[in-house]
């Protein structure tokens, strides 16, 4: 059947007795490492340049959202996403089977990868590469560490750019929302000749900032839409609370004052902080290939992308004791201190504040991105069979997060209370750990802070304004990646169905983090006294693969019920230098009952390496330096245990009544300590995959395709941080709550401790208990569900109509932490421990049209209702262990409809041009309500808003050429959709590592069949195109899908 490279739909493999031209470019594929063969069993959905206009995209990440089973469709489609990076890292997850820590969902750029990126994470961003160089992205959901290694146990995304681009192309946009705007701008330009040739493309996008104002939804207090208020009392001018009391005073304090009842908080900072931050990004990519002979052939890239996101944020609150007139405690008195009319002779007691009281100008978060890398691949042809490739990958990416204007906590505790710490006590170590101590006594008028009073009137000193938003912290992260590969591959030998095809392969990728943070040490002023930590981490991974492709039965056997029939078997062996080695095996099967329906299958086993984040030291040492995410502190919280697992804990007061059956750690007397962080235990998350599925594209009527697809897959092992009930009530996770029954004693404590970095001071009572709350394999999840496309494309005399219908339905989401412990469901439910995303239904439609030069498509994004199951839901209910059986907040489904239009001016003006129009969220559907904080869940939808967009993209210059037609031997080879505007660009490009290439017959060196149809007038090609993709099979799945007669020349 014929390959068509527009919209979203399944590729097929070819068949098993294709020839190869070993002088033709060859077409990358997703999921296999023979030349010539698609990956077999696979549903290999594929979306495609005219997706990219029809969605006028102006980053990857938006791209993405195109395709339902990546999750987060609805999503902002800026800003962080699903990486919990202080750098804003977006990080795709197919299937939603993953997390920050275990990112299940591997991202590649023409089959490699490329430096991953982020703060404190080692995670894949593909965001930096310029949309205007991409001709399509695969979307290969199912298992294939046997191919690619690492993290591929949800599936692959491969993002295909151009490879043979001839001519120039300039394209900008400008988009308009409520409070909100953005633009774009690209250029290409390549050019070919004999032997090779070059392209560069570069792109430009600006998108501004989103205040919490500009959405009053969105600000903390939801009791007018029937949830709850998230505000506080850290109000400007302060609050004030006396010692002893629970009634709260405002600002001019003369009243009788108000409640500390949470649904009375009267103030809030989310007005003035940014829900998505405004953000300037630059990419360019240069690519260029040569023939040094028939046989020996090169090509490589060249890619450079900085992205600066600045976000506003609150300058911060402060919460802390206070001292007036009168006290004891003579030397901390605050010479602005107010005491409540209601309570004139109170001297002591608790202020809250908002620091954008005094500094309305805000803080900011500047957060950086800036990635490099080259890719180089050499390929030389042994005969007309076998061929030997050589790839090189070498890049580094420096992630980095600034935070500038903040209050200083210390500063702020030193000009109120006189001590560094919160409780105003003078004798306690600033820095944890230490005995160094840091006061500010006697306060006065010149070294004292008033936040008693409004901006207008207040009396502290400009020297103490100035040292309270001395607060810069710094934190920087340089990921660097070689990878090195050589791979042979060929036909051992004929079966009567074909020829088996083999590719055998090693490969050794080196990875390193090099880290450096710059943050307070609790001491005052940054710029004075700063903490400076840095580590580094090394890995390498040395690996050899190998595939078969074994063809059984064949079309001309003519067995009934077989048309075709062939089996692919893969498998990956990975050494790593830290936790040894594993290895991955797949199998696969194409069955073709007649022409146009294909049952297909695989089983596949996947793993997902720790990130250094995760694995590594979690303690200062002089070698490897240490984790940022690793410390050593207090238990802030509680948690209830059960006595008949922890019998021991009966002699701590407070749990030995008679007949007690739980008991409450971490409350104010029975203290505890905590580890949180990196831990070198960690180790692989492993995955088994399975798929069934079948594509029916009939003869009978030319445009129709549908397929559909029950996929499941286990992920073993995901690394996190265990949740509280689950620690206390599980058998595997048991040990990691430690008691002291009489107390820990100091030898206890700093062995406990370990040598880590210490956070915050212990509690200055007894210790009773320490928990382990670092990274562990903690998860495993059990996920099955639906995959489907139909779609339908009719011509008629004065253009087509298509539209279609995909999406994805799950039907199980089990989870449980280990052998012996309860697995239960979180099927569609939303932020359960805030880890894996289970939202059971996700649809997108579309509709177009096209006549002539205009075209027009409409599509709608579809989330089903689920049950936001965290925290602040109103009724959850979960038993003893923690797990959800009921309650929950129910969140309604929600649908956004976006609209594109463009028209082809090449008829009225001298050069090609097409104007768009293009409208997302056409109704302004806003996202339904849940109760937390912002009043929508961010994992699922975001209150963007509709916002317009118009563009024009100019052509001065192109070589137009009349699009190839494949042979009648090659099933595979270009399809054909006439239309001026969409897929221009639509070159096949090479394929360096996994996810391999194949070489259309039709492509011989003399290109005989293209120099046949130059001749013809475009409206026989179109015939001829139409009848020969009907001849070996309709196109297969798309999401409005077209090919163009006259375009920018993209070789394919």
């Amino acid at each position: 059947m014929a390959l068509i490279l527009c919209g979203a739909y399944p590729l097929h493999a070819q068949s098993a007795n294709n020839a190869d031209d070993n002088n033709a470019p060859d077409i990358i594929v997703t999921g296999s490492s023979l030349r010539g063969v698609p990956a077999v069993g696979s549903n290999l959905i594929s979306v495609g340049a005219e997706a990219i206009e029809d969605n006028a995209v102006q980053t990857v990440q938006q791209l993405l959202q195109t395709v339902p089973q990546i999750w987060g469709s609805n999503a902002a489609g800026q800003g962080a996403f699903a990486s919990f990076d202080a750098s804003g890292l977006a990080v795709p997850q197919i299937h939603g089977l993953g997390g920050a820590n275990s990112s299940s969902t591997l991202v590649v750029i023409d089959g490699h990868r490329f430096p991953t990126m982020g703060v404190r994470r080692n995670l894949p961003d593909p965001n930096f590469i310029p949309p205007n160089a991409i001709q399509r992205v695969e979307v290969l959901a199912e298992g294939a560490s046997s191919i690619y290694g690492s993290d591929a146990v949800a599936g692959v995304l491969n993002f295909i750019t151009k490879r043979r681009f001839d001519g120039v192309e300039l394209s900008g946009q400008a988009g308009f929302g409520k409070d909100y705007r953005t633009s774009s701008f690209s250029a290409s330009l390549g050019k070919r000749w004999d032997d090779g040739g070059f392209a560069v493309f570069y792109n430009y996008s600006k998108r501004g900032d989103l205040l919490g104002a500009d959405r009053p939804r969105t600000l903390p207090n939801q009791l007018a839409n029937g949830g709850r208020n998230f505000g506080n009392f850290n109000c400007g001018p302060a609050s004030f609370q006396a010692v002893g009391s629970s009634t709260i005073y405002l600002y001019p304090y003369s009243g009788a004052g108000m409640s500390n009842a949470q649904a009375g908080a009267p103030c809030e900072q989310a007005s003035v902080t940014a829900l998505i931050p405004k953000e300037k990004r630059n990419s360019l990519m240069v690519k260029a290939d040569y023939e040094f002979s028939d046989n020996f052939r090169f090509n490589g890239d060249v890619v450079y992308s900085n992205r600066i996101s600045d976000q506003r944020q609150s300058v911060g609150t402060i919460t802390a004791k206070v001292f007036g007139a009168g006290n004891a405690a003579t030397s901390q008195i605050n010479p602005f201190f107010v005491a409540p009319t209601a309570a004139p002779l109170v001297n002591e007691g608790t202020v809250r504040f908002d620091g954008n009281e005094l500094f309305p100008d805000g803080a900011n978060v500047r957060s950086a991105i800036e990635v490099f890398y080259g890719f180089g691949n050499l390929e030389y042809d042994l005969d007309d069979n076998w061929r030997v490739t050589a790839s090189l990958v070498s890049g580094v990416s420096t992630s980095s997060e600034v935070r500038t204007g903040e209050l200083c906590g210390s500063c702020v505790n030193l000009a109120l209370n006189g001590s560094t710490n919160g409780n105003g006590t003078l004798t306690q170590p600033a820095i944890p750990g230490t005995t160094l101590v840091v006061n500010n006594v006697p306060l006065t008028t010149a070294n004292a802070l008033d936040v008693w009073n409004p901006r207008a009137t207040n009396r502290t000193s400009a020297d103490v304004l100035k040292r309270i938003r001395d607060s810069r912290t710094f934190q920087r992260a340089r990921q660097n990646l070689q990878q090195y590969t050589l791979k042979v591959d060929g036909a051992l030998f004929a079966l009567p169905a074909g020829d088996v095809k083999v590719a055998v392969g090693a490969d050794m990728v080196k990875l390193s983090v090099d880290s450096d943070v710059a943050e307070s040490n609790n001491t005052g002023p940054h710029s004075l006294s700063s903490s400076y930590n840095a580590y580094l981490y090394e890995r390498t991974v040395k690996s050899l693969f190998g595939e078969m492709l074994l063809p059984v039965i064949s079309e001309e056997m003519g067995i009934p019920g077989i048309r075709s029939l062939e089996f692919n078997v893969s498998g990956r062996y990975d050494h790593y230098d830290e936790f040894g080695s594993l290895f991955n095996p797949k199998i696969a099967f194409n069955w073709t009952v007649v022409e146009g329906l294909k049952i297909r299958g695989n089983y596949a086993e996947s793993f997902v390496a720790p990130q250094f984040s995760t694995y590594g030291p979690d303690k200062l040492t002089g070698e490897n330096g240490r984790s940022v995410d690793t410390y050593f502190g207090p238990q802030n919280g509680t948690l209830e245990i059960p006595l008949a697992k922890y019998p021991e804990a009966r002699a701590i007061p407070g749990c030995n009544t008679v007949g007690q059956v739980t008991c409450t750690l971490g409350t104010a007397s029975i203290a505890g300590m905590r580890l949180e962080g990196a831990n070198p235990d960690v180790g692989p998350a492993t995955g088994k995959a399975w798929a069934i599925g079948a594509d029916f594209t009939p003869t009978f009527l030319p445009g129709l395709s549908a397929s559909v697809t029950y996929w499941h897959n286990t992920l073993k092992g995901a690394a996190g941080s265990p949740p509280l009930a689950i620690v206390v009530n599980s058998d595997a996770f048991h040990d990691l709550l430690t008691i002291y029954p009489t107390g820990a004693t100091p030898a206890q404590i700093e062995a406990y401790r370990g040598g880590r970095r210490q956070n915050s001071p212990l509690s200055a009572g007894t210790i009773y208990f320490g928990l382990d709350f670092r990274n562990y394999n903690v998860y495993t999840v059990f996920v099955e569900g639906v995959d489907w496309d139909v779609h339908y494309r009719h011509r008629t005399g004065w253009g087509s109509i298509r539209g279609g219908v995909s999406g994805t339905y799950k039907t199980r989401f089990d989870q449980t932490s280990g052998p012996g412990e309860p697995v239960f469901s979180i099927l569609n439910k939303s932020r359960y421990l805030g880890t894996f995303p289970s939202i059971q239904t996700e649809i997108r439609a579309d509709l177009g049209v096209e006549a002539g030069p205009f075209k027009a498509t409409a599509f709608a994004n579809y989330s089903g209702g689920y049950t936001f199951f965290n925290a602040s839901a109103i009724n959850p209910l979960v038993t003893e262990n923690g797990i959800p059986v009921g309650g929950g907040d129910k969140v309604k489904s929600y649908t956004s409809v976006s609209l594109n239009l463009q028209y082809n001016l090449k008829d009225l003006l001298p050069i090609d041009a097409t104007l768009f129009a293009d409208v997302d969220n056409v109704f302004d559907a806003y996202p339904p309500f849940v109760n937390f904080n912002t009043g929508f869940d961010n994992f699922v939808t975001f209150p963007m808003g509709r916002v317009r967009r118009t563009a024009a993209a100019l052509r001065p210059w192109s070589k137009v050429r009349a699009p190839a037609v494949p042979s009648a031997a090659n099933e595979h080879g270009g399809g054909k959709r006439p239309s001026p505007v969409s897929c221009r660009r639509r070159p096949f490009h090479g394929r360096p590592l996994a996810g391999h290439r194949f070489r259309p017959r039709y492509m011989s060196p003399s290109r005989a069949p293209i120099r046949r149809l130059a001749s013809m007038p475009t409206s026989s090609i179109a015939v001829a195109a139409s009848r020969k993709a009907s001849a070996n099979g309709a196109p297969g799945k798309e999401t409005g899908a077209s090919l163009p007669v006259n375009s920018v020349n993209s070789e394919l």
